[in-house]
């Protein structure tokens, strides 16, 4: 049976997947993900986990169509080199590629786990049948990918679609992770808006919030709940935050000008009340024309995302026409 093998690679797990060549789902598991020894065990599991199919399901992973591979860090997409990831405890550039192709003897590809997520969605999800397509994960931080003409963008580096190192803080009030200040993510992610609550907090003493601010334990979900029983400083913060995504999204419309832009991530979960805050401040800041057709959708593949774009990438780029 010809099949793609797919893993969406976790600090925690790698979900994996069996596929046939018209990207239907035929199985999908999950193995936890082993970090000691910097990670050196991590693409043996991953393979020794698709030979454990290899029987029920009636294929060789020699002879599948290829294995596609999502990765929590920065990945030179030609290269399929990662540099370096803190979750998964590896340091250095690895060369994930050419590593699991010599395990596996399966033609390989790897990509930035946000990337495969935003091809997953594009291509199975809620941009289902779009070619032009802007994913944007709200979490920890903020992650994305950019889709244009049914492809990601990845530049020369693989940096292409960054999108929560884009710069919208001009104040430069919080650290990034990536060394800068004024990233996207330092103000419009679960942990911007508390950024945002922390240093706000002083004009609005009456809030809800004070307490847990004062002790550092204020969540992005505790904002948004208050936000919406109309705390005076948790609304505050939800509309910076809607502001300055909306901001980034300006910015990117007059570059590729998608028709979709699709959220997906913890802080999504707010919903349309979230969308159409960001739609407010976006209509107003968004170059005319490349207003039309755009539409706000909410991610529809949840954790299966990064399998969907994995497995995406090997029919696109491994797969002879």
């Amino acid at each position: 049976m010809n099949v793609i093998l797919a893993a969406d690679i976790g600090g925690t797990s790698c979900k994996l997947g069996i596929f046939d060549e018209e990207l239907n789902l035929i199985e999908k598991w999950e193995i936890p993900t082993d970090i000691s020894e910097e990670g050196s065990h991590i693409l043996a599991d991953v393979h020794d986990s698709f030979r454990s199919k290899e029987e029920s399901l009636n294929f060789k992973v020699e002879e599948s169509l290829g294995a596609g591979l999502g990765m929590p860090g920065p990945v030179d997409f030609e290269k399929g080199i990662l540099n370096g990831c803190i979750n998964l405890n590896m340091k250095g550039k690895r060369s994930i590629a050419t590593t699991f192709r010599e395990l596996s003897g399966a033609a390989t590809i790897v990509d930035n786990d946000a990337n495969v997520a935003a091809l997953g969605e594009q291509s199975r999800g809620a941009g289902h049948g779009h070619s032009e397509v802007v994913m944007i994960t709200l979490g920890t931080g903020v992650g994305g990918g950019v889709i244009s003409g049914g492809r990601l963008i990845h530049g020369t580096g693989g940096s292409g679609g960054e999108i929560g190192h884009i710069t919208v803080d001009f104040d430069g009030r919080f650290q990034c992770n990536c060394g800068k200040k004024g990233c996207l993510e330092t103000v419009a992610s679960a942990t911007g808006m508390v950024n945002l609550a922390g240093y706000h907090s002083d004009d609005y003493e009456n809030s809800v919030l004070s307490a847990a601010v004062k002790e550092g334990t204020l969540t992005s979900k505790a904002i948004v709940d208050a936000a919406m029983t109309g705390d005076p400083l948790a609304e505050f913060v939800v509309e910076e935050a809607a502001r300055y995504l909306a901001a980034a999204m300006s910015n990117i419309s007059v570059i590729t000008n998608p028709g979709y832009f699709i959220f997906g991530g913890g802080v999504s979960r707010a919903g349309r009340y979230l969308t159409d805050k960001i739609k407010k401040y976006y209509d107003t800041l968004i170059f005319p024309p490349a207003a039309d057709d755009m539409e706000i959708a909410m991610a529809e593949l949840g954790n299966d995302a990064g399998m969907y774009g994995a497995a995406t990438l090997v029919k696109q780029y491994l797969i002879k026409k």
